[in-house]
């Protein structure tokens, strides 16, 4: 008899990304101020929450956990002194930089040898309908706080290993400061000369030798949708129908939930099922 192999996938559970509250911090044992998520989303610490009722209810019932880390340095594509204007200041958070405002010299990278790099990519991110370029306050820097798994989910998958015996298996993404890496399968833009950044079967893998894919992480905008569009471009229909996202244990970053909405309705048109963890039975 075929043991049903259920696997749970979460994205970028990491301090940076969720709106942790002061008190939290205090119950945490941690020195308050000492997090301070740079890309809070919304209702995300609720999202935690959730995530890990359903993993400490699901314990025995799930065979693989695999987690992505955003991973970056501080000098990044995507943060701020990556870039520069004509008077040498580097752009805020939330700037867009098109390929035209490099042309145009509005910005130009920080190390004018990238020059002919950032305008090939840009380029090449708005020739193939990507995310704009976008500067994104400095986050999950490697080695910090921002970094590590959010104490919640961290938690859970700790006694998941100690109750299944099983290690929960993790994938790091956006160490390249050349490209950005919103999906957990290949950056935005593969670079030539570093394989990281080019298409990772290890997903799709999880998918086709699992039964049901849970997935979950933040920002439903960003990452998780990017990850998942990026797994469903390379699996066959049958395989899409074994993802199912976990909707209520993740949210958009602010001003991005109409995008997300959209996400979800292409997802549930290609056979992804969307439900929430409080609508589970697994077995």
């Amino acid at each position: 008899m075929h043991q049903t192999i259920t696997s749970l996938l979460i994205i970028d559970p990491q301090y940076d990304f969720y709106d942790v509250p002061l008190y939290e911090q205090l119950t945490l044992g941690v020195p308050p101020n000492t997090i301070s998520p740079s890309l809070p989303v919304p209702h995300s610490w609720e999202d935690a929450q959730q995530l890990a009722t359903f993993i400490n209810n699901q314990q025995n019932k799930i065979n693989n956990i695999v987690v992505t880390l955003d991973s970056h340095h501080e000098y990044d594509i995507a943060h701020a002194i990556y870039w520069q204007n004509k008077q040498g200041q580097h752009p805020v958070p939330f700037t867009l930089i098109s390929h035209q405002n490099i042309v145009d010299g509005l910005w130009q990278p920080t190390n004018l040898e990238l020059l002919d790099h950032v305008l090939e990519y840009t380029q090449s991110l708005e020739q193939t309908g990507k995310y704009s370029l976008i500067i994104w306050p400095t986050h999950c820097v490697i080695d910090s706080v921002g970094h590590t798994i959010v104490a919640p989910i961290q938690t859970a998958i700790d006694a998941w290993e100690k109750q299944t015996t099983l290690l929960h298996h993790t994938i790091s993404k956006g160490e390249n400061p050349h490209t950005e890496h919103y999906g957990g399968c290949e950056a935005e833009y593969p670079l030539h000369d570093d394989i990281k950044t080019k298409f990772d079967p290890q997903l799709t893998a999880l998918v086709v030798q699992s039964d049901r894919v849970f997935i979950s992480g933040q920002a439903l905008s960003h990452c998780v949708a990017s990850t998942i569009e990026q797994m469903v471009d390379k699996l066959p229909l049958a395989d899409i129908k074994k993802i199912t996202l976990l909707i209520d244990t993740t949210s958009s970053v602010a001003g991005f939930e109409q995008q997300a909405q959209a996400f979800v309705e292409k997802m549930m048109a290609l056979g992804v099922n969307i439900i929430k963890t409080t609508d589970i039975m697994v077995g």
